[in-house]
């Protein structure tokens, strides 16, 4: 494995060895402004909030404007930036700061490799199993922390001595971003062998609710599985490693605590009882004093309800959901009746799709949960209701569940559940079109999770900020976002997470007229059986499928595009979303046509716009733009009745929409000049579509500027207006070398011009540009 390194100017910024240098000079900064200039460059994107800098940096809200803006002050004199210009760190009035240097990113490989350069891979047992069926990823190597981390040493098996009245270390506290607890030696029966994930999870959660940011248990186990993948170290160096250790002694439980740093610093805790979870919890109340933390005081009383529901937080922080389904089935009275219980259940619901039970159990818990009762439970139940609330389209009720869970988890200490619901009010939010409030939604969540101490959760919410960018157009910010959660996904061995930014990474690339970038994201996936993707779903992997198909395209390959989506529509089932389907029967029709095969276009257009699957579409943007490719399949074939019933109906339905979304009325401004055209109303047509090129540029999508400004050129073109084509051609210069549309419309002009060297050059680039698209003449591009 390996960590980033950013450059910029002269300098070279290591976060990961927390060193700043100058052409090869250290240059030595404060903790804190060290921390602050990572925390800017890492979110370079976007301007980056006051109170958001003082939370990532100082870990707390009690710190001072004034204090933050000498930190600022302090760290543009590092950078030779101190005086009015901002070079480096702009200020942005009532926001914060935003990082506005150009910065190189480099994978910079680390190389740590066992002595004996294999490793072996004990089973991390949950109960009684088939060992054969156990996957890879439970079996993490002997060797591991050796493997890992240079800070770790192996440590031997010995009985624990009863130590309940040790004297406690002196305080030293714990000073570093991250704690990490690794998963437990367990000396036991065999059917203990779940305390492995168990106590893992137990002690995570008694050192988050100490305020100490804590890596999820998913997280590590996943680092874990990289790392031994790669060999490499994966883990934050800067991190506090905890390696529990248990052991059975007759009827008494040793539970020891082992927390080292890389620079030497060690605590160390033990405790003993016959309660496994009472030893754990008094160990981790002894670690955390010697932390300088109070105690949490957990303490369940070896209470087995609560043994229980460990036993199945173990089996799905293994993966293992046939397990926890068994757990669940089998629970005996007194667990079925804890409220825990029941929302544990819930959530296995929903894990399996089965959403409908999923809603009822956490609907009938909701109501058995009084507020002041149990404050953190409901508040996670009114998080887990979001995706229903999501599917049903009942934007305003689900925000304001999610409002109240926010209201009450403020008041615990869990900065993680906070994030989350932080997190899922901005999905809410942003399918509700209320773009502003969703963004401050995501900054809220970013950093509750970096308090947290999920190293995946910034991610996340890197990637719903990437759909506010691209949803508003703004592609080069959105690429940003996304490649940044891209290699942090890769860097967790989140493989599962992939497909989001990959998606708005193609797209992106595809807004910005980047084909071969773009064709390049999706052959980080594709073939699917070849690269081991994993999906959420069937939805997604079609949806990664259209995307491909779509590169293909405007790479110039519409024949195997359009076998890719021809294989694809054939795999629909009746139960799947019937609006993905019409989708890919709009975009085959739209490579149809611009093969020049109007009757195949027509058939597939019928299909798409039969019924109102596409109405159920997410993103009304799509179903704008297969009324328009209806429309130019129209002109085409010459249906002009049908094309001015199109449009009437395209009108009717825009009509609530064009008002809230740029987009769609730069559409419907498209279709009714191709319905201006077809009447002979040219000079009306002309005017809608000098209408449609200003608004595509203040939109300002390179995508957009070129679909319109080819069509609004070729429309001067036809009607002789030689000159205002020529500013329109200039206009699209920047893509002609890109975008076979572009380049046709430059070449068009040069005809115009009498430039027939420069005309056969150009025509030829276009030619070349479209790939296996029909032979370019003027007719048969004209389109709107």
């Amino acid at each position: 494995m390996g960590n980033l390194v950013y450059c910029f100017d002269d300098f070279r910024l290591d976060p990961l060895a927390r060193e700043l240098t100058r052409n090869g000079s250290p240059i030595v900064l404060p903790a804190s402004t060290f921390d602050c200039l990572v925390y800017l460059i890492e979110n370079r994107a976007r301007a980056v909030g006051k109170d958001e800098l003082i939370a990532a940096v100082w870990g707390r809200a009690d710190v001072s404007d004034n204090l933050l803006a000498q930190t600022i002050v302090r760290l543009r004199r590092s950078l030779s930036d101190a005086g009015h210009e901002q070079r480096c760190i702009k200020t942005v009035p009532r926001v914060g700061y935003r990082w506005a240097l150009d910065t190189v990113v480099e994978f910079q490989t680390t190389g740590a490799v066992s002595a004996q350069g294999q490793v072996t891979e004990p089973l991390i047992a949950l109960g009684p199993r088939n060992s054969a069926s156990s996957p890879k990823w439970l079996r993490p190597p002997s060797l591991l922390i050796a493997l890992l981390l240079t800070i770790v040493a192996a440590t031997g098996y010995g009985v624990l001595q009863y130590q309940r009245n040790k004297p406690a270390s002196p305080v030293q506290r714990f000073d570093h971003n991250l704690a990490i607890v690794l998963p437990a030696t367990v000396n036991g029966p065999e059917d203990w062998k779940w305390l492995q994930l168990g106590l893992m999870e137990l002690i995570s959660n008694h050192l988050r609710i100490a305020a100490i940011p804590t890596e999820s248990s998913q997280n590590v186990l996943r680092l874990l599985k990289q790392a031994n993948k790669e060999h490499g170290d994966s883990l934050a160096s800067s991190a506090l490693i905890i390696s529990p250790r248990v052991t059975l002694t007759g009827t008494t439980w040793h539970v020891h605590l082992d927390a080292k740093v890389r620079n030497g610093q060690n605590w160390q805790a033990e405790s003993s009882s016959t309660s496994v979870l009472d030893a754990a919890h008094a160990a981790s109340d002894m670690l955390l004093a010697q932390l300088g933390y109070g105690a949490v005081s957990m303490r369940h009383g070896g209470d087995p309800q609560q043994e229980y529901l460990l036993r199945i937080d173990a089996a799905h922080l293994a993966n293992r959901s046939d397990l926890a389904r068994t757990l669940i089935d089998q629970a005996p009275p007194a667990v079925r009746r804890m409220p825990e219980f029941v929302y544990a259940e819930a959530n296995v619901h929903c894990k399996q799709g089965d959403l409908a039970r999923c809603k009822q159990g956490l609907t009938d818990l909701l109501q058995q949960l009084p507020a002041d009762k149990k404050p953190l439970l409901r508040a996670k139940v009114l998080t887990s209701l979001w995706y229903s609330y999501y599917q049903e389209r009942q934007f305003a009720q689900g925000e304001a569940a999610l409002s109240e869970a926010i209201r009450l988890l403020q008041g615990q200490k869990d900065a993680e559940a906070l994030a989350t619901a932080y997190l899922d009010r901005s999905h809410l939010e942003f399918f509700d079109g209320k773009l502003e409030e969703a963004a401050g939604d995501l900054g809220l969540a970013r950093v509750n999770y970096t308090l947290a101490g999920d190293s995946a959760g910034p991610s996340k919410a890197d990637v719903a900020m990437a759909m506010i960018a691209m949803q508003r157009g703004q592609f080069v910010q959105a690429l940003q976002l996304q490649q940044q959660a891209y290699e942090q996904y890769q860097r967790l061995g989140l493989r599962e997470l992939l497909s989001l930014p990959l998606q708005g990474l193609a797209y992106s690339h595809k807004m910005l007229l980047q084909f071969p970038e773009e064709l390049a994201v999706t052959d980080r996936y594709w073939p699917f059986e070849q690269k081991n993707l994993q999906f959420y779903d069937d939805y997604v992997r079609r949806d990664m499928t259209i995307l491909r198909a779509i590169a293909l395209a405007d790479n110039g390959r519409t024949s195997e595009a359009s076998a890719v989506l021809e294989q694809l529509s054939t795999q629909f089932k009746t139960d799947d979303k019937p609006a993905q389907r019409a989708w890919v029967e709009a975009l085959l029709a739209k490579l149809a046509l611009e093969r020049g095969d109007t009757r195949v276009a027509l058939s597939w257009i019928a299909k798409a716009m039969e019924g109102s699957a596409l109405t159920q579409d997410e993103d009304k943007r799509h179903y704008a733009e297969a009324w328009l490719i209806h429309i130019n399949i129209l002109l085409r074939a010459g249906k002009l009745d049908e094309l001015k019933h199109s449009v009437a109906a395209m009108q009717t339905w825009a009509t609530p929409l064009k008002e809230q979304d740029d987009w769609i009325k730069l559409y419907l401004v498209r279709a009714t000049a191709a319905e201006a055209w077809s009447q002979d109303q040219h000079q009306q047509a002309l005017d809608q579509l000098k209408l449609a090129m200003a608004q595509a540029d203040r939109l300002g999508v390179p995508e957009l500027i070129v679909s319109v400004g080819q069509s609004y050129a070729q429309a001067l073109l036809n009607s002789g207006n030689v000159d205002p084509a020529v500013a329109v051609s200039g206009r699209l210069s920047n893509w002609s070398q890109l975008d076979w549309r572009a380049a046709w419309t430059e070449a068009c002009v040069y005809k115009a011009l009498g430039q027939m060297p420069a005309w056969e050059k150009s025509r030829s680039k276009a030619q070349e540009l479209a790939g296996d698209r029909q032979p370019l003449t003027e007719s048969a591009v004209l389109g709107f």
